[in-house]
C-alpha cells in the first residue's frame, strides 16, 4: 500500500523530472567489480572503497539541495535500517552526492537534517571517480536547465566483495525488502571471491618458494 501511494505521489512532482530517469540496465551490471574510488568523507577524512571489503554496502547516490525525492529516499531507507542494526557494524551505508557544488559542509549538513546515525557514511569524489563509479552502476544523471539533476530513484547493494549484488527501486524502503537485499549480497559473494586478496597473497608466497626451491636444487647441483 505504501508503494502504491508513493507511485501517486511521484506522479504529481513537476514534469520537469520526467527526463533522463533512465533505469539501469542490470543484465549488464549484477556481479560488476565495483572500481576501486577515493571519497571524501562528511568529516573531511579520505578513503577508498576498498575500505569497506568484507561487508555488503548499500549505496545512494543523491545530491543534497534535491527538491524532491532525494531526502525521501534517505529518510525512508534509515528508517528501514533501524530495524536491521547499526549501519557500520555488519553493513555500510554509503550515500554519495553527484551535485559537484555539494562540498563536506553540504554533507554534514544533510547529515543533520536528515539525523542520519554515525556509522552512514556521507561521501563526495572528485569529478574523474564520480563518473567512473557511478558508470559502474549505470546510474546516470542529467543536469536541468533550470538547475537540479534528473536521476534514477533507487540505491545499489553491493556484496562483500563490492561487486553489485541488486538494486532497490523506488523511494519508499520496507525493513524485510532491505533485509532480504542485504542477505542476498552477502550469498552472492562466495568465500573464494570474499578472501581473494589472501588467496592471491598466498599463491603469491607459494610461487616465490617453489622459485627458491627449484633455484636451491640447481645451486646444488652445480656445485655437486
Amino acid at each position: 500500500m505504501r508503494r502504491f501511494a508513493c507511485v501517486i505521489a511521484l506522479a504529481a512532482l513537476p514534469a520537469a523530472l520526467a527526463p533522463a530517469q533512465t533505469i539501469p540496465d542490470q543484465t549488464k551490471t549484477i556481479g560488476t567489480q565495483m572500481p576501486d574510488v577515493a571519497f571524501t568523507a562528511d568529516d573531511d577524512s579520505t578513503f577508498h572503497l576498498s575500505a569497506l571489503w568484507g561487508k555488503p554496502v548499500i549505496v545512494s547516490p543523491i545530491f543534497t539541495s534535491c527538491p524532491h525525492t532525494c531526502s525521501m529516499i534517505t529518510e525512508s531507507l534509515r528508517d528501514a535500517l533501524r530495524a536491521i542494526g547499526e549501519p557500520g557494524v555488519g553493513y555500510e551505508v554509503l550515500t554519495i552526492s553527484f551535485d559537484p557544488a555539494d562540498d563536506t559542509a553540504a554533507m554534514r549538513a544533510y547529515r543533520e537534517r536528515l539525523t542520519l546515525p554515525r556509522g552512514w557514511r556521507l561521501v563526495t569524489a572528485s569529478a574523474s571517480d564520480l563518473a567512473t563509479f557511478l558508470g559502474a552502476m549505470d546510474f546516470n544523471v542529467t543536469a536541468l536547465e533550470g538547475g537540479g539533476f534528473a536521476h534514477p530513484n533507487l540505491v545499489v547493494v553491493l556484496g562483500p566483495d563490492l561487486r553489485i549484488a541488486s538494486y532497490v527501486h523506488g523511494v519508499m524502503y520496507e525493513t524485510d525488502d532491505v533485509r532480504a537485499a542485504l542477505e542476498d549480497a552477502s550469498n552472492r559473494a562466495s568465500l573464494v571471491t570474499r578472501f581473494r586478496p589472501v588467496i592471491l597473497l598466498v599463491v603469491a608466497l607459494g610461487l616465490v618458494a617453489v622459485g627458491w626451491t627449484l633455484y636451491a636444487t640447481r645451486r646444488r647441483e652445480r656445485e655437486a
